[in-house]
Formats: C-alpha cells, structure tokens, sequence
C-alpha cells in the first residue's frame, strides 16, 4: 500500500469525520468548505480519485461523493489520537458500577447494559472464565437416567453449571460425592482443584475406595464440562437494528442471525481477550456474520492480570471511534478491578 502524503492523510480524515456524522457519501465541496478551506474542490476530487485507486474509498454512483472503505478506516484509526473518556462518563460509570450486590453476573449485566446506555450501540460481555476463581461448592444433581446437571459456584459468586452423562447413580450418593468434594477442595483455585483431581485420580485411595473414585471421576468431568461454557451478554440489540445504517429487511435479517450466532461472536471476542489494549475489527475480521458494514471495538478484562473475559460494543463501521475506543477500554478498567477487589 502506497504511503500517504500528509494532504492525503487530512483528506482521508475529514471524509470520515463527515461520513460519520451524516451517513451519507462525502463531496469534494463540502470537505473543502467545512474542512480544508485552503484546498479547492477540484484539489479534494482529485486527491479522493487517488484515494479510491488506493482501495481507501469507494463511489456507490457515479454523481455521488465518496464513503470509506474499511481500509480507509483502519488507516484513518492508524493515525488517530485516542483522547481520555471525558470526567461526566467516567463519573457515572463509576457511580452506577459501584451500586449493586456484589454479584458478579449482575455487575457485568449492569455494565454491558450501561455500556449500550452510553454508547448507544449494542454491548457485548463475555461472562469471566473459570479457571482463576476460587472454589466454594459443587452440587449433582439427578436428571433423569443418563443425566447430570452439575452446579458449581465459585467463592465469587459466579455459578456455572452444565449437564453431563452419568450412569443412573441415586440422588443420595451424588449428594455424598459432592459432600467429599466440596469438603476437600473448597478454597482452591478452579484450575488448583483440576490439578489435585489429577493427581488423587491415580492414587492408591482413589483404586480402592470406590466413594472417593466416582466422587473423583465425577468431579473431572464437571470441571470439564463448566470450563468451555461460555455466557454472553447481549444489551442494545434493538440500537443496531434502528439504526440508518440498517435500511432493507435483507440486512435487517442478517443482523438478526449475526446476533443470534453467540458462537461466533464468542470467538471473535476470544480472538481479543488475550490482546493487550483495545482492538478494532472491521469488515471481513467480523467473520463475515452479516455485519459486513459493521464493526466491533472490544478489549479483554482481567483479574490478578490473568484475561477472564472480554468485553465490546458493536456498531455501524461509522461509529465515532474517538468515543468508543476510550469507552470500552475504560470499562474493561473498571471490571478488571471490580473482579480484583472481590
């Protein structure tokens, strides 16, 4: 890709500080008599014609202005300062989060629906991973003749559960297996208690006494089970599909599946947690689930500097970055304390 000269660089960011402020394709006229009165139209048209060539920006028709291209705005967000959130955002952040139970799934729904408020697109939490928080007790309980559903709460307060096959063992004596659990392992770590389990798996009391080898072997397969659940949290659907930007029922419906497919939203959040700040996905890095003129800026979160989860803000590829980089990145900062705090 050609380097841009610093002309090209002020025309690129004026057309997309105009097209995120009205939506519509952007004229040579208007950049040079709102922006860089010092250019004439002719000037602009020429150097946008240059930047259409780079694959920066794009003419819809042949009498219409230009839009960006999601080049254009990786190389408009290459050059952009971020600026601090200002103080009022900050402020009634911190007020709204520093109200509540204690719960963590509460606290983290609290956010992402306070991050939808503020950002007025839709937010998107991942709930935190398991492996760091301290255990506190498991629970089995029967379903039917093949399955288990398996509670587990962290000292935290965070509950996960599942459900796991199991032989048709009698409530009673799944009672007595998370009764041994539960008073051999509280206060462990998740992943300490999986390491343990390991290691009394092959132990000679575990060969021997069949109580304490099925409340083993049950207690590996919950763990396995809880460690690869995932919740999501989803708030401001409704922001995303009011918006302009979402014109004709075909998109409409895209975006609709987009959200439905918590999988893949959930792998495209992953693919940030272990990235350091935050990060802006546009176009074809939304792997391709609907919202191809939609982008996501998101940032991990962490607790004893370890990443948990993840949290975003999803939007039209126009959304003001300059509010939702510092946005995002300042309540991935308040959760990361909260969860240290805890």
């Amino acid at each position: 890709m050609p380097e841009l000269t610093d002309r090209d660089k002020s025309i690129l960011n004026a057309i997309i500080r105009e097209y995120v402020e009205t939506g519509e394709p952007v004229g040579s006229r208007i950049i040079s008599r709102k922006y860089l009165y010092t250019l004439s139209p002719a000037t602009v048209r020429n150097v946008m014609a240059d930047l259409e060539d780079m694959g920066l920006l794009y003419q819809p028709h042949v009498s219409a202005g230009r839009i960006p291209t999601p080049e254009g705005f990786r190389r408009y967000l290459s050059d952009m300062e971020v600026k601090a959130l200002p103080k009022v955002e900050k402020t009634m952040i911190s007020r709204q989060m520093s109200h509540g139970t204690g719960d963590v799934h509460d606290t983290l729904r609290k956010a992402s629906l306070l991050l939808s408020k503020i950002s007025q697109n839709a937010s998107i939490i991942i709930l935190p991973r398991i492996d760091p928080f301290f255990f506190k007790r498991i629970d089995f309980v029967r379903l039917d003749d093949t399955r288990i559903m398996v509670v587990l709460v962290s000292r935290a307060g965070m509950v996960y559960n599942n459900i796991v096959s199991g032989e048709d063992m009698p409530q009673n004596k799944l009672d007595q297996y998370a009764n041994y659990l539960n008073e051999r392992y509280a206060d462990l770590t998740i992943h300490e208690m999986r390491d343990r389990l390991i290691r009394e798996m092959s132990s000679e009391k575990a060969r021997f006494d069949s109580i304490v080898g099925q409340a083993l072997d049950l207690g590996m397969t919950a763990l396995n089970a809880v460690q690869d659940v995932s919740d999501i949290v989803i708030q401001g659907k409704e922001t995303v599909f009011n918006k302009p930007d979402v014109a004709d029922l075909d998109r409409l419906r895209d975006i609709v599946n987009a959200f439905e497919d918590k999988g893949r939203i959930i792998r495209i959040l992953n693919r940030v947690l272990e990235m350091p700040g935050v990060s802006v996905l546009l176009g074809e890095e939304m792997e391709h689930i609907g919202m191809d003129n939609f982008s996501m800026v998101a940032s991990g979160y962490c607790r004893r500097n370890i990443p948990v989860g993840s949290l975003g803000v999803i939007g039209p590829i126009r959304m003001d970055y300059s509010r939702m980089i510092p946005l995002v990145g300042y309540m991935a900062r308040v959760l990361s304390e909260f969860l240290e705090d805890m």
